[in-house]
């Protein structure tokens, strides 16, 4: 991707999330907000050069967003209930990414273990660069994780 489309794409991306953050925006925390997410998408850019990675997302994946209000108010309250009765609440699991070509692959695991860690029930813990397969923390039974979420 060109610095010219990628870096605007990550300051927006990361402006927006900073915006989401404020209980009520002022114009030094929007400008604030806006300088700082400015240097994290050069950052973030040059860090993905400098790992060599190249993502092919697909707009389908968009649909991953769906049912992640609902999920992450469920799961919170289900969270919060698992943790009190049971302190070591969780388990470990490997799961399997499906594949596809490198590029698109890491795409789908990145853009997954975005979506997969917006809710409490489940988190991606690693996701080795060559390896189909990533770790994933599900603390709730139920909780969608990365082999349901990229189907």
């Amino acid at each position: 991707m060109r610095a010219a489309t990628e870096i605007p794409l990550w300051w927006l991306v990361l402006t927006g999330l900073w915006t989401l953050t404020l209980s009520t925006p002022s114009a030094p925390e929007l400008i604030a907000g806006a300088s700082a997410a400015a240097v994290c998408a050069i950052a973030a850019r040059s860090a993905r050069r400098a790992m060599r990675g190249s993502w092919h997302p697909k707009l389908g994946w968009l649909a991953w967003l769906r049912p992640l209000p609902k999920a992450a108010v469920s799961e919170s309250v289900a969270a919060l209930r698992a943790v009190f009765q049971r302190p070591a609440a969780g388990k470990l699991e490997k799961i399997t990414v499906p594949t596809a070509p490198r590029p698109e692959h890491e795409a789908r695991l990145a853009t997954a273990t975005v979506i997969v860690g917006c809710t409490p029930g489940a988190m991606v813990v690693a996701s080795p660069p060559d390896d189909t397969r990533a770790v994933v923390h599900r603390l709730l039974p139920d909780s969608p994780t990365l082999d349901q979420v990229t189907r």
